[in-house]
Order: C-alpha cells, then structure tokens, then sequence
C-alpha cells in the first residue's frame, strides 16, 4: 500500500509540473495558432502584445490572456483601428489548447478590457466590421474544421468605448463608460441569457443631439432561440438617468431582413421624471424639489429593417398641467404642457417626424410657449416653428438655480415664426428662410465671469418681417463703454442652430470705448515661496462666431493707458480674425491711418499691419509707444513733429500687445524738428563733447528722412544726411532691441573750421581750393544707447587730408612744368634758347624773368614740396584742435 500512495504522490508531482510548465512550453505556440486561426477568419489584421497561458486561474478550463489586441481595418477602411483592447481573456477547454491548426477552439468565456471599439459606414454604405473572410462565408455552417465556435457561459466587456457613425444618415451613436456583462449557455439551441448594462449615451441624428451623455442602464432576460435566431425580452428595466422604462417584444433575425417588436412604457407618470431625461451636466440640486402633475412617456418600434425600410415609430411624451419648485428658491414654475410624438407610419426614414404640437409654462404671471413640426428628419430637414411669450428674467433667479456668481435681470419679449429646410441654412440660401415677427429686449443686467463690469442693455430690438433679419437697436454700457448699434443679420437661424458665425453688416458707435472693459482679470495664486499673488489681464478673442461687417465710428477709444480720439472706419470680422479698412485715428497731436488684421486663431494671436502715421507729437509718441521706446530711443532727445509709414507684422500677447522680438518689417521716416533737448540722450551729449565744432543747436533734422528695417530683434538704418551748420553729416547702421548698437558716422568738414594751425598750413593754397576742401571725419558708436561708447578715426581724418595737401601740392608742380615747357617751346620758335628754361624746371631753379612772388625760396612749401610726413605731422596737429581735450588716464606724455 505505501508503494501505491507512493506512486501516486510521483504521479501528483508530475501532473502539477506539467501544469505548471506547460504553459511556458507552449505559449507561443497557442498564441501564434490563435493568430493564425483569427487572420484565417477575418478580412483584417490582426495584432497583439505579449501572452500569458494558464492552466490554473480559470481551471478546469485554461485561461488565455492578449495584451493590447487590435483588429486594424483593410480597403477601404485601410489603416483604421475598428477594435483594440488593452486586455482579452479567453477561456477554452484544457485539452483545446493543443488542437491541430484545422481543428476548431471552442470559446467558454470571454472577457474584454479597457476597449475602443469604432463601427463605421461610409457614404457608400460599406461598414468597416464586414470583416469575415471569403473563405470563412463560403464554408457550410456544419463545417467546424477551423477557426472559434463560441460556447459561451459567462463574457464581460467593462471600462469600454463603443461608437458607430454612418455618414451617409448621419446616425451618431457613442457609448462610453460601458460595462456590460451576460450570463448564458450559447451552446444550448434555447437558453436565457442574463444580462447587465451600463452606458453614458450620446445620439445624434442629421446633427441634431437627442441624448447628450445621459446614463443608461439596461438589466434583462433574454430568451434565446439560436435555431431561429429569435430573441425576446422577459424580464427587464431600463433607466434613462433616473427614469425607469419597461420594455416588451422580440427581435428576429430573418434572412432578408429583422422583424423588430418592442413597446415600452414608463411605469412611474411623476413629473419628476422629466428631469430624468436632462443630462446630468444640466441638472443640479434636485434634491427635495417638489412637483406636480404627470410626465408619461411611451412608445411602440414595430416592423421590417432592410436597407429600405425601417420600423413603423409612435413615441410620445407628454405633460399636463405640471410644476415644479426648488426647495431654496421663492418662484414656482406652473401650467407646464409638452406634448411631443416621434411618428413613421409608412417604414420610409425620409418620413420619420417629430411633432411638439404644445410646450408652454408659467414663471409667475410670464408665459412662454411655441410648437414645432419637423419634417424629412434624415435629409433635407423642414421646419415649422412659433413662439411667443414675456419673460422677467430677474424671476429666472427666483426659479432656477443660477451659478452663484451670475445676476440676470430685464424683460423679453416674443413673437415670432419661421419656416426654413436645413440645406437652404447649410448652403446659406436665405432668402428661402421665412420668418416674421419681433423680438425685443429691455433694461437687461448681466453679471458674471464674461464681463469685467455688468454688463447693461437699455434695448435690443429685432424685426423678421424682412428678408433680412433687421437690428433696430442695440444699445449698451458696460464700465467705462458705450455701445449703439445696428444693422442686419442674414442667418439667425444657422447662427442658432447649425454654430454658423453670425453673419451681417453692422453699424457701431460709442462716446467711449475702453478696451479694458472686455478684458477678464485673472489672479495667479502665490507659491510657497511668495509673499503676494499676481494680477493679470487676459484678452478676450476675437469671436469665432462673428463673420461680420462693421463700419464704426468712436469718440474715444482708451486702450493700454492710451486715448483715441475720433476712431472711425471699417472692420471685417470673420475665422477670428479683424481686418481693419479706412481706419484713422487722431492722437498725439496727429494723425494715424491704419490697414492690416489682428487674428487670435491661433495658439499666438499674430498682426499684420501697416500704419502711416502724420505729425505726430515726438515727446508724446515717445511717452506712448513701447515700440518707439524700444526701436528709435534715440527720438526721445527730440521735440516737434514726426511723419512715418510702417509695415510690420508679428506676434501679440494674450492682451494684443505686440511683442518686439517677432516684429519683421520696413519704416519709412521723416523728422520736422529742429530742437534737441541737452542731456536726454548720452549718445548725443558723449558726441558733444569729443568734437569741439559740433553743437547741439547747430544739428538741423528739418526734413530728415530715413528708412528703417526691423528683423531678428534688431533695428537696421539705411544712410541718411543731416547737417551741423555746413558741415555735411552721413549715418547708417543697426542696434538691436536690448540697444547694443553699431553705428557710423562720416563728418564733412569745410577746411575753414581748421583753425589757425589749419591756416598756417593751407596758407600757400587759393582761396577757391581752400573752399572746395573737405575734410573727411569718421565716427563710430558703439556700446548701448545708455552708455555709448564713442570713437574718432583719427588716423584716417588725418591720412585723407594729408593726401589731399599732397595731391593739391603735385598738380601745382604739374601745372608750373607745363608752363615752363610752353615757354621752352615760344623760345624755339622765336630764336631763344629752350633748354635753359626746361633745366630750370627739371632742378627748380627759376628764370630770371619769372615772377616771384608766389615761390619766394627754393624752400618755400610750394615751390619745393614738403616731405609727406612733415605734412602728415602738421595735419595730425590741426586735426586735435577740432576735437575736445580729454584728460589722459594712461599716464603718458
């Protein structure tokens, strides 16, 4: 006996081992047979991660488990994912796990993770999940040699994510948050499966938004007749948020098509239901409100679906003499009727209708109520609507629970109706829109996080008795603004229900309209380690909603600590983007023009403008523009008038301020002054005091102009001429916007401004070559505005005037030989003696009837010229007289 436990015991280990090991033996064996075996199956590829085999989590079956599975869509789908999930677990018989490739895997339970599941038919009507292959169609349905038989007990899918779309009825279905699970036996031809269902629903039809991420909850039986493919509802409960519906009937899977017949009924008639079916966004506080009345909700989904049919429809939903009243709040809403039917009688889609034939309430003594037909809901979309009331929206307060930072106050009044198709709004074929009617609004009072200030409408006015939706009136105040405008609006109605821009023309004016005033202030919280928090302003974007014409007129327009005067001109408005046209401006003492656009689309609003700017006041522009602050700080040493024209575009910062670093273009300045103001500009002063001819009330820029390049954070300068008495002065070079600058300057200075050691050695010269004489000063600056750093070519400065002391000299020479060689020649044909005059001019003796008066000694500095060096001396000497001392530092002589 012991022998025989013994033996058993070696039998025990040997079974566990293998357990245990065989996973790890054949893994990837199983997990590239069930690739195998899925590609073989499907029209689609097939991917997956890593493996894990199990003998023992799921025993007495094995359990597989797919990391990261996905079923990646082919032509004409090529590329889309239709299935992914981050875990798959799949139950088999042990012994199925070793099968030959032609031998079938039966499934026992399945499991689906964390998946995104994306159904899609296309204009064509093709679906994406039509994925089985041709081979696998065209085996009988007996023939079981290859690929999964599903013998299900139990399956989940849990944390998932199921949309469909079909383009061509533009039918939206998304489910998220879905968990779902089903307990049966598939293997059995009848058997009830039981199942749980949980979802966050959002349908749309034809782009209108019927479920909006409502939670659905579905617990039913369903008897399964898998020979017939028959499928009906025993016991079960819907929930639609909190409404709880019941439902009845069968679907049958036919052939050629499915017989649907399904009845549902609300079993509770509370009015409290109607807040069920709002989104969960939507509502709030619900708790201990009170109502009144009924709320029934009911329906029938009765027929064939083919590709031409659908189910005959009769849904309705209906309220009679309801109310309801917030357990906080003083106003009740009472006299509440809805009466609304979603109908097909004919199994067409394109016949398929809504009928809100009554929905009306009371606010205290305020009623509002309308009625609608919408028909052809799946293609051209006709509608047929009416609504009038007044309504005191102070007692919208009194209610409903408003945010607690929004205040809402003044009177609307209704009356209107409009009849239109959708693709006339879609195509913006308005004048097929028919509308008539008024609507008006009165001593309206918002206060909220969209305005800085609260934000007053004395009267808005609306007539739609014209083919044009007309706007009377508008007038506005909010904090230091004022508004008046109107105009016309041509799609109200693609404006409110299809999110077109609002498209018109508009008139604006305003006494005063301060920027700020539509500017939100946002408070940055204090980290640990600072004592205080930061106030900032966030600019509000242009609207992307607007896509409009606005021809505007301002009084004042304050802006950035500026003042506009007289702001006139036209804007366009459309994709966030402001076009200004004509735009004129009348500040600092001048006048501006500005055309360009402002676009907050992006991620960086960004500008394009361009601005010709006429007598403006230099001290006051100075003291306004950052910009002139930053590129020409050279101007603020300037009084008078200035005229530019500039063209640049950049970056902006969320307030629309622009930022200098991004700006890239031209200017084209010209200055009207002839006042600079001592010590307001170093560079200025640091160049008075190295020249001793300059002075600052001798530079006169009357009439200067010069034009500018912006580019890479820096300022480029192209030459321009000024002058200091009559000295002629030529500038040019760059400085970059942290001002570190790289300038040069060239000073034509007139020989007479030499001095007496100029005099004593231009003294042998003719006064007409003394007055042509120039002499060439170049200056360079470098350093910062700031702190210039100003140098003086000497050394050139004195080499061009030696050269032309020199060069004056030589033609003096010249000239004095060709005469004595003139001379030579009368001799010679007079009978005198040539030779003699030509040798005195070749070793500068002079003849003895020459007059001497301007060549006194063979030494004289004209008669025999200077050495170049003893000239260069003297003209280095003169040269240091034109410039200021300075102390010498260096300790030398």
């Amino acid at each position: 006996m012991k022998k025989f436990f013994k033996i058993l015991g070696i039998v025990i280990l040997v079974l566990v081992l293998a357990i245990v090991a065989a996973p790890f033996l054949f893994q990837d064996q199983i997990a590239q047979a069930v690739k195998d075996k899925l590609n073989a199956s499907l029209d689609a590829q097939i991917e997956f991660g890593e493996v894990d085999l199990s003998f023992i989590k799921a025993f007495p079956d094995a359990r597989l488990n797919i990391e990261d599975l996905s079923i990646i869509n082919k032509e004409p789908f090529a590329g889309d994912t239709l299935f992914y999930a981050q875990q798959t677990y799949l139950d088999l018989p042990l012994f199925d796990v070793f099968n030959k490739a032609d031998e079938p895997i039966r499934i026992n339970e399945l499991i689906v993770n964390n998946a995104v599941s994306r159904l899609k038919v296309n204009e064509e009507e093709v679906a994406n999940w039509d994925i089985a292959s041709a081979k696998a169609d065209s085996q009988q349905p007996q023939d079981t040699s290859s690929g999964f038989t599903f013998d299900l007990k139990h399956y989940e899918i849990t944390n998932s994510e199921l949309s469909y779309e079909d383009i061509s009825t533009k039918n939206i279905l998304v489910l998220t948050d879905l968990q779902h699970s089903g307990n049966g036996d598939f293997s059995l031809a009848s058997s009830t499966l039981d199942t749980e269902t949980s979802a966050l629903v959002i349908y749309s039809l034809d782009d209108i938004e019927y479920l909006s991420g409502q939670r659905v909850q579905l617990d039913a039986d369903i008897l399964m007749d898998l020979d017939n493919q028959k499928y009906t509802l025993k016991d079960n409960k819907a929930l639609v948020n909190d409404l709880e519906l019941e439902l009845q009937g069968f679907i049958d899977l036919e052939e050629e098509s499915t017989i649907v017949d399904l009845t549902f009924n609300a079993p509770s008639s509370d009015f409290k239901n109607f807040f069920a079916i709002i989104p969960e966004t939507y509502r709030s506080n619900l708790d201990g409100i009170t109502t009144t009345g009924d709320f029934t909700v009911n329906g029938s989904i009765k027929g064939q679906v083919t590709d031409e049919l659908i189910p005959l429809l009769d849904i309705r939903v209906k309220s009679d003499n309801a109310s309801f009243k917030y357990p906080d709040l003083p106003q009740k809403v009472t006299n509440i009727y809805i009466d609304a039917q979603l109908m097909n009688t004919t199994g067409k889609v394109d016949d398929t209708y809504l009928n809100i034939a009554n929905t009306s309430f009371n606010i205290g003594k305020d009623r509002m109520q309308g009625n609608a037909m919408i028909t052809a809901l799946t293609s051209n979309m006709n509608v047929d609507l009416n609504a009038q009331g007044n309504l005191d929206l102070g007692n919208l307060s009194q209610s409903f629970p408003l945010p607690e930072d929004i205040d809402l106050d003044g009177r609307l009044a209704l009356d209107m109706a409009a009849q239109f198709d959708m693709e006339s709004i879609e195509k913006e074929r308005y004048e097929r829109v028919r509308t008539k009617g008024t609507a008006s609004l009165t001593d309206f009072k918002y206060i909220g996080t969209a305005f800085k200030n609260p934000f007053l409408i004395n009267r808005a006015d609306i007539d739609l008795n014209t083919s044009t939706i007309k706007l009377n009136a508008f007038d506005a105040i909010t904090g230091n603004t004022d508004i008046k405008a109107s105009g016309t609006i041509n799609n109200l109605i693609g404006f409110l229900l299809q999110d077109q821009g609002l498209k018109g023309n508009f008139n604006l004016r305003s006494n005063s309209f301060d920027v700020s005033d539509f500017m939100e202030e946002t408070t940055e919280v204090a980290s640990a380690n600072q004592t205080s928090t930061a106030t900032t302003s966030e600019a509000v974007k242009i609207p992307a909603f607007l896509d409009a014409q606005l021809d505007f007129n301002l009084g004042q327009v304050l802006y950035d600590g500026l003042t506009l005067k007289n702001v006139k001109g036209i804007a366009m408005v459309r994709d966030e983007t402001l076009t200004l046209n004509n735009t004129s401006t009348d500040i600092f003492g001048g006048a501006i023009t500005v055309a360009g656009s402002v676009s907050t689309k992006g991620a960086t609003p960004q500008f394009n403008m361009n601005l010709n700017m006429a007598s403006l006041d230099i001290a006051q522009s100075f003291q306004g523009f950052e910009m002139f602050q930053t590129y020409v700080p050279i101007i603020q040493a300037l009084q008078g008038k200035i005229n530019t024209n500039i063209d640049i575009k950049g970056n902006l910062t969320d307030d629309l301020s622009p930022i200098l670093t991004s700006i890239s273009g031209d200017a084209l300045a010209e200055l009207l002054t002839k006042e600079i103001l001592p010590g307001s500009a170093p560079l200025l002063d640091k160049l008075d005091e190295k020249l001793s001819f300059i002075s600052l009330k001798d530079i006169d820029l009357t009439d200067l102009k010069t034009k500018l390049r912006f580019q890479d954070g820096a300022v480029q300068v192209s030459p321009f001429d000024f002058k200091v008495k009559d000295i002629v002065v030529t500038a040019s070079g760059r400085h970059s916007l942290t001002n570190e600058m790289d300038y040069t300057m060239n000073l034509k200075v007139p020989a007479k401004y030499l001095g007496k050691d100029g005099a004593a050695l231009l003294s042998k010269l003719q006064d007409s070559e003394i007055e042509n004489l120039t002499v060439p000063v170049p200056v360079r600056f470098s350093g910062s505005f700031a702190a210039p750093n100003v140098q003086v070519n000497l050394e050139s400065a004195i080499t061009n005037l030696t050269n032309q002391i020199v060069e004056i000299q030589k033609q003096k020479l010249k000239d004095r030989g060709e005469s004595a060689l003139g001379g030579a020649i009368d001799d010679l044909t007079t009978g005198k003696n040539p030779l003699g005059g030509i040798k005195d001019v070749l070793t500068g003796k002079k003849p003895a009837a020459e007059d001497t008066t301007a060549i006194k000694k063979p030494t004289d500095s004209v008669a025999k010229p200077a050495p170049k060096e003893q000239v260069k001396e003297t003209a280095r000497n003169l040269l240091n007289g034109l410039l200021k001392k300075t102390k010498d530092t260096t300790g030398k002589n």
